[in-house]
């Protein structure tokens, strides 16, 4: 009860604050006036309470007043959101880039005997690296319980905790007859949201934003730096499935390619203080031919990235339309360890652009399907760059170059969905396949995940005829039917599979994710377009010959 009126109390001030908002406004239509927030706080109390004394099932007063919370943000708008503890701590965690366990990645892998966890490379210098577990490791049991039917989210509940505690965990390693047990001590793990920086094709480089928290600029300056970004030939920055994040992170990163003074983006709101101009404040450190890539995923932060370069004729934006989410989000602390996420203003890009989708009557098609805009017939908003290029609001970023992502074959996403690629590299790298001549290619914990040091550096591993002879085999034990046409028709993607996850459990993500990007199409269409985008930078101008007809 003393938690409930906690929660309570919490609902009376965000009632106030939302409800006051609307008093002294006009009548509605065949009603009377507005209730005043004391009428309407007597009317749920008095609903909370009959539903507490007289409904049929054991109530939980908070969760019906989170869901009421919950209720009340969803008929504003799609963004505002209410967080219960765990989700609030799971938020601050995000912004923070930070969190308390072990510092590995986790997956849920389906086998015969249940549902079990397997390790991914372990975070260089973490508690699990530290103590020696290993990319492909399956963990059985913690603190000596078999965890076979546990989910993936309640394995992970179980490894993270307060630093400095300990927590017992049993792992099956592949070569390894007996279990293996290891004690590990909980440590501040940091989240990074810049995974990947690397040179794609030789002189460009190219870098992945996953999300936007409190480390992303300075993440990305140590990668540029790292990458000697100013003397590269050109620069690709994926932001691609990136669901946005901080504001000032949009901007501190936007500031590394723009001029000093350029505006990035504008918000106004109804909030004192809310109307305001974000410019770079040190700007121009990067001055190299850049592309963006974005796609349907892309959303918020990322979207006021690609939308300050665009507008600015700073980068050639290659891809699909992004998301569409112009709505800023103010995160306040509440009682009882909850939060709330609350619109207060909408954010414009520097040409004046409002790219937020139409939400009126959203459903859960607003999050799933592409633009709301595209296809409508609805006319879109109509803004210029700096040069006078035409842009388009009112439903995400429209790129310069569309370029749609592949999509997998029936085969392709079969052998994905099964995760058949991870489970023949873990057999492959413990030496159970002898067409590979005894192949173990994990090297020792310290040299995992670590940057290639240049060419040579990582092995190159050739996916042999008896290698694929074995992987057929592979594939029958498990029960896979395929034709030989098939097999050809798939061969490179067949490769590519394996030889990507053999890559991230012997050197790392990176080197595993290089293999990937391989065969990406708008990664590979980023590379062709970098003369236009050189072209963008240095005169503002995209011409048809500027190394792709499509261009206009």
């Amino acid at each position: 009860m003393k938690n409930r009126f906690a929660v309570l109390v919490v609902l009376i001030i965000i009632v106030c604050s939302l409800v006051g908002g609307f008093t002294g406004s006009s009548t509605a239509a065949g009603a009377g006036q507005q209730s005043s927030p004391n009428e309407f706080l007597a009317i749920f109390t008095e609903a909370l309470d009959t539903i507490e004394r007289n409904y049929v099932g054991t109530v939980n007063a908070d969760q019906l007043v989170y869901s009421a919370i919950k209720g009340m943000l969803r008929a504003l708008d799609p963004h505002s959101s209410f967080f219960d503890p765990k989700e609030f701590a799971r938020l601050r965690e995000e912004q923070q880039s930070r969190y308390f366990g072990l510092g590995i990645r986790v997956r849920p892998l389906l086998r015969d005997s249940g549902r079990v966890v397997i390790v991914e490379p372990p975070a260089i210098g973490s508690p699990a690296e530290r103590r020696g577990l290993r990319a492909g490791d399956v963990i059985s049991e913690i603190e000596g319980e078999p965890i076979d039917d546990w989910t993936s989210d309640e394995v992970v509940g179980h490894l993270r905790g307060p630093r400095g505690t300990w927590v017992n965990i049993t792992v099956e390693r592949p070569g390894i007859r007996n279990p293996l047990h290891f004690r590990v001590e909980r440590d501040e793990i940091p989240i990074i949201t810049v995974p990947y920086a690397f040179e794609v094709s030789p002189g460009v480089g190219y870098v992945k934003i996953d999300r936007f928290s409190e480390s992303t600029a300075d993440e990305l300056k140590k990668k540029l730096e790292s990458l000697k970004a100013s003397e590269l030939s050109g620069l690709i920055l994926d932001l691609r499935d990136n669901p946005g994040g901080l504001l000032s992170q949009a901007i501190e990163v936007a500031d590394l390619f723009l001029s000093r003074g350029q505006l990035i983006v504008s918000t106004k709101g109804r909030a004192e203080g809310s109307d305001r101009p974000y410019r770079a404040p040190g700007g121009a450190k990067i001055r190299v031919p850049l592309v963006v890539l974005i796609n349907r995923h892309s959303a918020s932060a990322s979207e006021i990235v690609a939308g300050a370069l665009q507008d600015h004729d700073r980068a050639l934006i290659v891809g699909e339309t992004s998301f569409g989410k112009g709505l800023v989000q103010s995160v306040y602390r509440l009682g009882n360890e909850t939060g709330m996420a609350l619109t207060t203003a909408r954010y414009f890009t520097p040409s004046g652009r409002l790219i937020q989708r139409d939400y009126s009557g959203s459903s859960f098609d607003y999050y799933f399907l592409p633009s709301m805009t595209a296809g409508t017939g609805k006319p879109r908003e109509v803004r210029q760059t700096d040069s006078g290029r035409k842009v388009y609001g009112g439903g995400g970023i429209a790129p310069d170059i569309e370029e749609p992502a592949q999509q997998l074959t029936r085969f392709e996403a079969m052998l994905t969905s099964r995760q058949i690629f991870f489970e023949y590299a873990r057999r492959l790298t413990s030496g159970q396949v002898p067409a590979a001549g005894g192949l173990r290619l994990p090297v020792k914990s310290e040299e995992v995940g670590k940057p290639a040091k240049g060419p040579g550096s990582v092995p190159e591993l050739e996916i042999t005829d008896a290698i694929l002879a074995d992987f057929k085999d592979y594939m029958r034990s498990r029960g896979i039917e395929f034709t030989d046409e098939e097999i050809r028709e798939n061969l490179d993607f067949i490769k590519r599979g394996i030889k990507q996850e053999v890559y991230t459990a012997a050197f790392g993500l990176q080197e595993g994710y290089k293999v990937g990007i391989q065969a990406d199409n708008q990664v590979k269409k980023a590379l062709e377009v970098l003369p236009a985008a050189k072209l963008l930078m240095t005169t503002g101008r995209l011409d048809a010959n500027a190394g792709n007809p499509a261009i206009k």
